[in-house]
């Protein structure tokens, strides 16, 4: 018999005989499990041994014996899912959670509470779905990009708008930020433990500058020449005095060489940061402490994301939790500054002040009905819960209209035929490169935008990356913004922010804007 239809039986038992102590015969006990004597005799002996219950037999047909329910049907559920987590047997434990018809979500969610309570070593996350590839170059979800921050390391990393060493212990320009030397750390070694070799961190970035989605923001590097095994020179076309912050965005991270020249990797994908995979299934996404990691090691030995589709519904962009105690044992840490939602109008007929005015209306539910607009439309929105949401209010203002086609897609999916799109400008770590990040992987202003004026767009991020002084190179940026919304091209629905709700025991937390937090800094409070 298996553990779930033995679950199964205890519950059974359990409901005629549980909790605690009562004196029954093994006819009455074979009558309620619905077997013969003989086989209800086995199954005492089965659930017996599994220490859920006792029983006490008295010799002599029809005499009453001692049966005792040690525990709750659930909490034998839940040392059963504990042993199968340890066994690595994790599609049992998604099993286990559904005995006797149970809703697995819930019930795994209730297990994985109960477990985290009694775990100073191990922080397990709700997830709504499964992880796609880490490849840095391919991977465009929020998620999968913060993940990527911690198996892999950089040239250098952001800690809150400050640029810090990383691979690169120090690095320096020439006078007019075109020539870069970074000097890297020695004996670097990947989380299998072999050595990273200065040409993976050539080949790693002549592959990203070779990509054709990141290419448009790195094509101002024109050489990379290796010096010395500690050192490299960065030479590019034109100034970037912000060179050093961009490359410590997760695309830009450190590969093996075998690695980086493949699209997607088939295996669990090494790097050389504070975490290593540990399984990546539908199920169960782990990651393990590095403990080769050449810069401050992660302080719990795992992180845990457990995935299951019925956790979407409730799940927003701008929220995230770990396995919770109590509500009242709970606190909350939130970013304000994650990035924004934007509508971009792409139609010069819908730019029409009193029609763009309309629509932002509709979008901040000002107002439910588009009667402006007699000609067809169509648009664009990405795969999130807040966007669905703006495309459903559009839809609905939209719902008398004979010609309205939407269209969901994925983050950094451009459509060029759509007349409006609903999307979101990310603040990953730097705020200055993640604009410049939005303004030169969006490959349609060039359509959008008239000749001279795609010109000015590409003269002031050039400026931009040209001004040495950080806030006033994002003030450049900024500025391109408000002339874009002035024009009534770009607008910002809103601002995205982001918040953490977690146990109080589990400390360490605190909410950057890639949406998340250091998980290499997070601990349990035993006590």
């Amino acid at each position: 018999m298996n553990n779930k239809k033995k679950l199964e039986t205890y519950e059974l038992l359990f409901k005629y005989f549980g909790p605690g102590e009562s004196e029954t015969t093994l006819a009455d006990v074979a009558v309620a499990l619905g077997c013969t004597s003989r086989h209800a005799r086995t199954l005492l002996q089965q659930m017996s041994a599994l220490e859920w219950l006792m029983w006490q037999p008295e010799p002599g047909r029809g005499k009453r014996s001692l049966l005792v329910c040690n525990q709750e049907p659930i909490n034998a559920c839940y040392q059963l899912m504990g042993d199968a987590l340890e066994a690595g047997k994790h599609e049992s434990v998604f099993k286990l959670a559904g005995f006797n018809d149970r809703h697995v979500s819930s019930e795994l969610k209730k297990y994985l509470i109960s477990s985290t309570q009694h775990n100073s070593q191990a922080i397990r996350i709700p997830f709504h779905r499964e992880i796609k590839t880490l490849h840095p170059h391919y991977a465009l979800d929020r998620t999968e990009r913060h993940l990527i921050l911690h198996v892999f390391q950089r040239l250098t990393e952001d800690d809150f708008g400050e640029i810090k060493p990383s691979l690169a212990h120090h690095w320096e320009s020439d006078e007019e930020g075109m020539n870069w030397t970074f000097y890297l750390q020695s004996g670097v070694q990947y989380q299998d433990q072999t050595p990273m070799k200065v040409e993976d961190i050539v080949l790693s970035l002549l592959v990203l500058i070779n990509n054709p989605y990141w290419r448009p923001l790195y094509e101002h590097i024109e050489k990379i020449e290796v010096l010395s095994p500690e050192s490299i020179r960065i030479s590019l076309s034109r100034p970037d005095w912000h060179l050093a912050a961009l490359l410590g965005r997760s695309e830009a991270s450190i590969m093996p060489s075998q690695y980086g020249r493949l699209i997607i990797n088939p295996e669990a994908p090494v790097g050389s940061g504070s975490f290593m995979i540990d399984i990546a299934s539908s199920r169960l996404f782990r990651l393990k402490r590095n403990n080769h990691y050449s810069g401050k090691n992660a302080l719990i030995d795992c992180i845990e994301l457990w995935i299951h589709p019925d956790w979407a519904k409730d799940k927003l962009c701008s929220e995230g939790s770990f396995f919770l105690d109590q509500p009242e044992q709970v606190y909350t840490a939130a970013c304000n500054d994650v990035g924004y939602f934007y509508m971009m109008i792409k139609k010069p007929q819908l730019r029409e002040r009193i029609v763009s005015k309309a629509i932002i209306d509709v979008l901040q539910e000002k107002r439910l009905i588009l009667g402006e607009i007699y000609y067809p439309i169509t648009f664009s929105y990405d795969d999130n819960n807040e966007c669905r949401y703006y495309a459903q209010l559009l839809n609905q203002a939209l719902a008398n209209h004979q010609h309205v086609i939407s269209t969901c897609v994925s983050f950094g999916e451009q459509q060029k035929e759509t007349d409006i799109s609903l999307g979101g400008i990310r603040i990953e770590g730097c705020s200055l490169t993640s604009l410049l990040a939005f303004f030169y992987t969006y490959s349609l202003w060039s359509q959008i935008l008239s000749q001279p004026l795609y010109q000015k767009l590409l003269a002031l991020l050039h400026q931009a990356q040209a001004t040495q002084d950080k806030q006033q190179a994002e003030g450049v940026l900024r500025s391109i913004l408000t002339w874009l919304s002035d024009d009534r091209i770009l607008t910002m629905i809103r601002q995205e922010s982001f918040k953490l709700t977690a146990p109080l025991k589990i400390q360490g937390i605190r909410v950057n804007n890639v949406g998340w937090c250091d998980f290499s800094k997070l601990w349990v409070k035993s006590h």
